[in-house]
């Protein structure tokens, strides 16, 4: 048996999962296109043949793909269902609170203890100091899981037993970096219409800031190169949307961004940099 199973090997999956090998933990991976499990395969770590195998080879069970509703239709299906009670279940998909909760239900009916989770960066910093990760809910699932999740970054933080607190602090930090692109962009073409070089604003900040790096890429002008496409946060604002509908709490912030990303994307921008915002702008 297995000390971990990890479910979905997509780029942040799949850096979880190496940051588990590397560590030396047991490991079992599962991938719905099996292609993706190739590369770990070739690396002797043990992959299992469906969903059912990657369930039964390990107590505790890491999910990181698309959204809750694919990890529903996993762990709802019929074959599933029994196999569940008696394991740890580590969410790292994205969604909302409301979604968190409703998983956090479910999976006590099941007799399962789940720990439901946020990353807050990108691939690359998974398994590094600068890596953060935000789990909540079950305080035995925590005591079970998280020394072995500890090789996953330097800020591994459980924030208590209300399921929904890493993604709501998880949507917070959104909120923050939305905030963060539209500032530039503005502060980008106030200097633009100014004649002053968007070079000079970025050099007020630290070379390793988010502001530096952002006004430096309108700036160049290079908008094709990056990790996350403004597409890609375009989708998780959708979440931030989805919250404050829920919740009933103003909404007029993440509407107003998302007006200005819905232009991006018609205007064909969507694969681009998330600067590129600032074509719409201009």
């Amino acid at each position: 048996m297995s000390d971990i199973t990890v479910v979905g090997l997509g780029l942040m999956g799949s850096a979880l999962a190496r940051a588990i090998q590397r560590h030396g933990h047991r490991l079992t991976v599962w991938n719905r296109s099996p292609e993706k499990m190739q590369p770990f395969v070739e690396d002797g770590v043990a992959t299992a043949l469906d969903e059912s195998s990657a369930i039964k080879a390990s107590p505790i069970i890491l999910i990181c793909i698309d959204n809750y509703s694919v990890t529903n239709t996993i762990l709802k299906s019929e074959k599933i269902v029994p196999l569940l009670a008696g394991r740890t279940v580590v969410q790292l998909s994205t969604g909302t609170p409301l979604e968190a909760l409703q998983a956090s239900k479910w999976m006590k009916a099941q007799n399962v203890l789940y720990l439901d989770g946020a990353i807050l960066g990108g691939p690359n910093n998974i398994g590094t100091e600068s890596g953060q990760i935000l789990l909540s809910g079950d305080k035995e699932a925590y005591a079970q899981a998280g020394t072995l999740l500890d090789c996953l970054g330097g800020k591994i933080r459980y924030l208590g037993t209300n399921p929904r607190a890493a993604t709501v602090l998880d949507l917070a930090w959104l909120c923050e970096r939305y905030g963060q692109f539209l500032a530039t962009t503005h502060a980008a073409l106030l200097c633009e219409s100014e004649d002053v070089s968007v070079g000079d604003f970025a050099s007020l900040f630290e070379k390793d800031s988010p502001t530096h790096y952002h006004a430096s890429t309108i700036h160049s002008g290079d908008f094709e190169n990056c990790t996350a496409t403004l597409q890609v946060w375009r989708a998780a604002l959708k979440h931030i949307l989805t919250q404050a509908n829920d919740s009933g709490i103003n909404s007029d912030f993440p509407d107003y961004v998302d007006s200005l990303f819905e232009k991006a994307v018609k205007s064909g921008y969507g694969n681009e940099h998330v600067m590129a915002l600032v074509k719409v702008l201009r």
